[in-house]
């Protein structure tokens, strides 16, 4: 694998023209990728080879825009950028563009962040599942767009901040970052946002959950418990992870429901279908009664999107 090339030499190669090369440098700087970071000499420097064709460059500003980095959010924007890019040539771009049209001219950003009618589920007014939340087409983009950042997936440590692997917890999964975050990944945010009632910034990093033949999540809570320093901490500077929303992305599978055994409900979604629900009581305290499983499946791999909330605002 060969090295990344030094920032003084995309730097110099920036100034002779290489817009590549001024692109890579924005990217660079604007995360902090062997160079110290520099988000707004990145950002000019993205928008200054946009500026002059850079299709790579129009993508990155698309979505920087769509999740609001650096800038007020602004979706108009983010398309705006897409349709450059998919001018300029960029392939991912059309693809995003057409499925977001939904096999339509325009984007119709007011249906996108729309979500269906809920669904409560009898016996507890704190789950509730919204049917065909999401398309098929955005649930093959999620799981294309995050699967080859897949890792083997965490839980919170107990007796310092941080994580750490469980064998109560073998499933994989990925976060969805600059790299593979995506406005089909905002617009969905926001449709949750909606049906939650909770406004996006609250939300932690959204995350793709993968579950192959016996991996499992044993019964667990959600919410933290303060009860230990690092926790109690955690919870005073994050605020309390005070609902859960998952997006199932596929349904060819047998077993691998959500079981929320307190409440003797299971619940396995079809493609598209989606499940809410809070963590916490009326007071913002733990409920028990969310407590949950993912079942391992008995056949075939299981996809989610898993996107959990703060009652404070994620910084």
């Amino acid at each position: 694998m060969s090295s990344p090339v030094p920032p003084v030499v995309l730097r110099s190669r920036a100034l002779a023209g290489d817009l590549d090369a001024l692109a890579q440098l924005g990217r660079r700087l604007l995360l902090g990728e062997g160079v110290a970071a520099a988000p707004q000499e990145g950002l000019a420097c993205l928008r200054s080879a946009a500026a002059r064709g850079h299709a790579e460059a129009e993508s990155q500003l698309a979505l920087l825009a769509a999740f609001g980095v650096l800038q007020a959010r602004s979706i108009p924007a983010a398309l705006a950028h897409l349709r450059r890019a998919a001018a300029l040539g960029r392939e991912q771009a059309r693809r995003e563009l057409t499925l977001l049209s939904r096999g339509g001219i325009d984007v119709n950003v007011a249906a996108l962040t729309t979500p269906p009618a809920v669904r409560p589920v009898t016996g507890s007014a704190r789950i509730r599942v919204f049917e065909r939340f999401a398309t098929a087409g955005e649930c093959a983009w999620l799981i294309d767009s995050a699967r080859a950042s897949l890792r083997r997936a965490q839980v919170y440590r107990r007796d310092e901040e941080g994580y750490t692997e469980a064998d109560s917890r073998t499933n994989r999964e990925a976060d969805f970052i600059f790299d593979n975050a995506s406005v089909v990944l905002s617009l969905v945010r926001e449709r949750i946002a909606a049906a939650a009632g909770i406004a996006a910034d609250h939300f932690e990093i959204a995350k793709l959950l993968h579950y192959e033949p016996g991996q499992q999540f044993a019964p667990h809570g959600d919410f933290q418990e303060t009860t230990s320093p690092a926790l109690a901490r955690e919870v005073e500077r994050r605020g309390q992870r005070i609902a859960t929303f998952l997006v199932y992305l596929n349904d060819d599978y047998d077993g691998g429901e959500t079981d929320f055994p307190r409440l003797g409900f299971r619940y396995k979604g079809a493609r598209g279908d989606a499940l809410l629900f809070f963590n916490v009581d009326a007071a913002g305290r733990p409920d028990y009664d969310t407590v949950h499983a993912g079942l391992p499946t008995t056949r075939g791999e299981k996809w989610l999107l898993s996107q959990w909330m703060r009652s404070k605002p994620v910084g």
